[in-house]
């Protein structure tokens, strides 16, 4: 079981299983055979066992029983007729990390879940250390992204920590999936985006629409590296512009006003109210009349009752030119 938990082959074997009571841990050694023969990590030419390294190295194994599980080995050397004298690394670990692949898969299956300190605590290791895992591995899972599909791209910035330090974030818009993440907000990051694009299999002339938000960085990049993409905002900031215009429109017909306290008191109620439903035919009561006899004496009531299309013409005019003001359905 131990064997397998670790993909071991021959010549690699399990010497020794063992518990610790004091320190509550499981403890395996692996051995290799003394006759065994190995590729060489460079050529990839078969050698023989020539000694080991000086010391016996421990790695982190997937928890034994809810216990914590390490594994400890004194890895080969093998004496190449080419590469001369060379380190033999073991099938269950990575390079440089003190973590077996299994650990590491568990530790990632968990931070997909939780946040990095709870996972932490969860399987007893240090944050910087999860921190190492989870970056290797994303990294790796990325640089492997065929992005040889993507039509259509959206553009956002998000804090990375305190101190307004942001990095721009750009994803798949079809596929719902990040594709790259680069420092800063600027019209350098666009650029990035765009390298790696048509570093992992994309191109920039297949980009048929970019969504972003209304920002001086973005708009003009993606204009330059993205030449055939249509321009999209993103439907957050059109209904910011648009509520922007629509409080101007309320501020300029209250300032028409001369009884502002009865304006205020039904102003709220036909915003809300659907105008279809004001033209069915009732009484109306004795507050309608007078609120009707106030905008009409002001002549507010095409500021209520049309500050939609008001403000959109105003939104219009304050949005960046030659962008449409629309959002991705879905």
């Amino acid at each position: 079981m131990m064997a397998a938990s670790l993909q071991l082959e021959e010549p690699w074997y399990v010497a020794c299983v063992s518990f610790d009571p004091e320190k509550q841990q499981m403890d395996i050694w692996v051995k290799v055979r003394d006759h065994a023969v190995f590729a060489c990590p460079r050529c990839g030419s078969q050698a023989k066992r020539y000694g080991y390294e000086p010391y016996e190295r421990s790695w982190r194994h997937a928890d034994c029983l809810f216990f914590p599980c390490y594994v400890h080995c004194q890895r080969p050397k093998v004496l190449c007729g080419k590469c001369g004298l060379q380190q033999v690394n073991a099938s269950f670990e990575r390079q440089n990390s003190r973590f077996t692949l299994m650990f590491e898969g568990y530790a990632m299956m968990i931070l997909a879940d939780i946040p990095r300190r709870k996972a932490s605590r969860l399987l007893r290791c240090n944050e910087k250390s999860l921190a190492s895992i989870l970056s290797y591995w994303v990294n790796r899972a990325a640089d492997k992204q065929d992005l040889s599909n993507v039509s259509k791209l959206a553009l956002d910035e998000t804090s990375k920590r305190r101190g307004h330090q942001y990095v721009t974030i750009a994803i798949d818009a079809l596929e719902h999936k990040v594709i790259d993440v680069e420092d800063g907000r600027t019209k350098q990051a666009v650029a990035a985006v765009k390298v790696r694009l048509e570093q992992q299999g994309g191109s920039a002339d297949n980009i048929t629409a970019v969504t972003s938000d209304m920002s001086a960085s973005f708009l003009p990049a993606v204009k330059e590296y993205f030449p055939q993409a249509e321009q999209v905002i993103d439907k957050f900031h059109v209904k910011q512009v648009l509520t922007k215009a629509l409080d101007e429109v309320r501020k300029n017909e209250q300032g028409e006003v001369d009884d502002k306290k009865t304006l205020f008191q039904y102003r709220n109620r036909y915003f809300k109210v659907n105008p279809m439903s004001l033209l069915i035919t009732r009484k109306p009561s004795a507050n309608e009349r007078r609120y009707r006899g106030i905008v009409g004496n002001h002549d507010v009531h095409k500021g209520l009752f049309r500050a939609r299309d008001d403000a959109v013409q105003v939104a219009a005019g304050d949005g960046a030119p030659g962008v449409q003001l629309r959002h991705l359905i879905g």
